[in-house]
């Protein structure tokens, strides 16, 4: 075989089985391309190193070898054709539902394997896969042709109109992700102020919209509504000034000075906008670290992808956060905490004419922070799949609700950064005279059975209804309106408060006009980046009803503590758990758990083990009740879930009860025995507790 026939045979494979399926995501999510400001240049160097620069290398390595050894390099030449097409095996497999990940890579191994021998052996093997080459120009031509990339990469010309005006407070905006109103509802649909104080004493002094909807679930198109006050109707549309040319911040350019924090930075001028400098601005490097982790994604089987970052979501920072994971060291500047920190120090006093806008990705998926801002560490199920469906779709009610604590834990730490952010305004003698914005993009559902992100009308609640707080200049009494509000109606009502008129057409309102209840009906936009699917939202306070009242039954309400317990067994909190335990068996064992990470506790750490999970042995065909001691005291419940074939279970624990040095966890079941209220100790498959 020539020289040239081994360049082609790697270079068609190398594209089919590494470009491809990179790019094939990644056209298909230009956001990609757009949170992270890249550029044209970027691009063209990401494909330029997957299409030219790694099977050029993958070649280089083979003639090497046939420079030492003629045979030597015709093995390693057949080695990284076989591994290429165990890679390629590997994607497809990856779609079956059921297959764990032993089969996965034996079947691709042994595919990889026969082809191997055909590809020494048979010449029609050879020459298909020969036939291949072209891929080496097809796919990278296919996937910048492609219109999404190609909109999200053409510069933008600043030819927005903007306006003067008198009136120029400090305007302070705060978007948060994936946040449902229902989260900070108490049974009698108020503010939880037990449990989210600053989120109730801010309303205290601000307009709170509560029927406030969004208008997508999806933050690519739900943040550009926000900020321009249109909705995301258009096929193709991504976040950049191209399809949003007119928004708050073009509007403001001329008068204000903008810092602005988050993703999406497209749409705003770039001679007009300061950034997060604290974030490293796109690389090469950056981006291809990125790409790689996306493509160990698709390569990989889903149980081997847990430990790396998720790339559902955000799309920046992703090798960073595995850095992080790894040595939890040196890139402390992407932690969500640490940008809100920068953004409370970037208000200041003194500058009147200023927008601060921070685009938040709390209290989104990854969950990892507890009301005491303490952080731990747990699997982020974002991306996962059972039985085919998406994220609770076909999960046991008790996974869930594990997940349900963990958001709802986390909605407390976002209430601690909300306390922070008055503070902050109060410190620089802002907070009386600014306009302040808080709202989310989207929310989401936890409810068993249902998609978390997609909305149906049992879920449309949680996923429509989103905090809404609009506190004016000057305002001192809080008011709560009832008004049939949008998210799209937040840049008009910012101009309605600066006096303005908008010099460009927008679908939102201002919700300041009059006491009515406002717009007789809402759409919200079902999409993909060429599918767009408009609804009317009808009602949702029903459904927010019955959603309240079932989180209520579950996790109660008024306190940060009832959280760990999950409905009834949640009373036992608090409780010595050697006071309640028995002897007799309770007939369920751990087959394994993570109980060694509370074996050396150092609570000044950047992490706390507050998480306890494990997989359960019993032949009970019904969910078991469990409680988890640490140190002999109840600091958390929970109820077993079936989970790959068995039973597993997740519960939170409360940091206040751990301590420095080793600590010592108990898994007992709830039981009745004799009419009274027992604990069952639960022990490891070898005997040990």
């Amino acid at each position: 075989m020539t020289h040239w026939r081994r360049a082609f045979d790697i270079g068609g494979l190398s594209a089919l089985v590494l470009a491809y399926p990179l790019f094939d995501v990644l056209s298909r999510s230009p956001e990609f391309f757009v949170a992270r400001n890249s550029t044209t240049a970027h691009v063209l160097s990401l494909v330029g190193i997957f299409c030219l620069v790694v099977p050029a290398m993958l070649f280089g390595v083979a003639q090497a070898m046939v420079r030492i050894r003629t045979g030597a390099g015709n093995l390693v030449h057949e080695a990284i054709v076989t591994t290429l097409v165990i890679g390629m095996v590997m994607t497809w497999l990856n779609r079956v539902d059921g297959l764990a990940v032993w089969p996965i890579v034996l079947l691709a191994a042994g595919a990889g394997l026969l082809f191997s021998v055909g590809y020494r052996r048979a010449l029609p093997v050879q020459l298909f896969v020969t036939a291949l080459s072209p891929a080496v120009v097809v796919v990278p031509v296919w996937f910048l042709l492609n219109g999404g990339v190609r909109d999200a990469l053409i510069p933008i010309a600043d030819t927005a109109v903007t306006v003067e005006f008198g009136e120029a407070p400090p305007i302070v905006f705060v978007v948060l992700d994936e946040f449902p109103l229902n989260s900070l509802l108490d049974e009698n649909h108020a503010i939880d102020a037990g449990r989210y104080p600053n989120f109730a004493a801010f309303a205290q002094r601000s307009y709170w919209f509560r029927n406030a909807t969004t208008v997508s679930s999806e933050t690519m198109w739900a943040v550009p509504a926000i900020v321009s006050g249109i909705y995301p109707f258009e096929r193709g549309s991504v976040p950049s000034r191209r399809y949003y040319p007119n928004n708050l911040f073009t509007v403001l350019s001329q008068q204000y000075e903008m810092t602005v924090f988050g993703r999406f930075l497209q749409l705003c001028p770039a001679s007009s906008c300061a950034h997060d400098r604290a974030v490293p601005g796109e690389s090469v490097g950056r981006l291809v670290a990125d790409s790689i982790v996306v493509l160990a994604h698709i390569l990989l089987p889903e149980p081997l992808t847990r430990s790396l970052p998720t790339i559902v979501g955000d799309w920046v920072g992703l090798a960073r956060a595995q850095a992080r994971r790894g040595a939890n060291g040196n890139a402390e500047s992407s932690r969500r905490d640490a940008e809100f920190e920068r953004f409370l120090t970037a208000i200041e006093k003194g500058k009147d004419a200023r927008l601060y806008f921070l685009h938040s990705l709390l209290p989104h998926m990854p969950f990892e922070y507890v009301p005491s801002g303490r952080r731990y560490r747990a699997p982020d199920y974002q991306g996962r799949e059972v039985e085919g469906k998406r994220l609770f779709e076909a999960s046991d009610p008790g996974f869930v609700n594990a997940q349900y604590q963990r958001h709802l834990l986390q909605v407390g730490f976002v209430d601690r950064l909300i306390g922070g952010l008055m503070e902050r305004l109060r410190e620089q003698e802002l907070f009386d005279d600014a306009l302040i914005i808080v709202t989310s993009d989207h929310g989401a559902s936890y409810l068993p059975g249902l998609p978390r992100r997609v909305l149906t009308e049992q879920n449309a609640s949680d996923i429509a209804l989103v905090p809404l707080f609009v506190k004016l200049p000057g305002q001192e009494i809080g008011v709560v309106s009832d008004r049939n509000a949008q998210t799209i109606d937040i840049l008009p009502t910012i101009a309605d408060v600066l006096s303005i008129k908008l010099p460009f057409v927008v679908d939102g309102q201002s919700l300041l006009e009059g006491p009515g209840p406002g717009r007789g009906s809402k759409s919200f936009v079902q999409r993909s980046l060429n599918r767009v699917a408009v609804e009317t939202l009808g009602d949702v306070s029903t459904r927010s009803s019955a959603s309240v009242r079932r989180k209520v039954a579950i996790f109660g309400t008024y306190s940060d503590s009832r959280l760990y317990g999950v409905g009834h067994s949640a009373r036992l909190l608090g409780m010595m758990a050697s006071a309640m335990a028995v002897t007799r068996p309770s007939g369920v064992s751990l087959a394994s758990n993570n109980f060694q990470s509370f074996d050396t506790v150092v609570r000044s750490g950047a992490e706390l083990p507050l998480y306890a999970t494990g997989v359960l042995d019993t032949q009970r065909d019904e969910p078991v009740q469990l409680a988890i001691a640490l140190n002999d005291v109840i600091v958390g419940t929970a109820e077993s879930y079936r989970q790959d074939g068995g039973w597993g279970f997740a519960a939170m624990l409360a940091d206040d009860g751990l301590r420095e040095g080793p600590n010592d966890v108990r898994l007992f079941t709830i039981d009745e025995v004799e009419g009274n209220t027992a604990l069952r100790p639960v022990a490891s498959s070898d005997g040990q507790k």
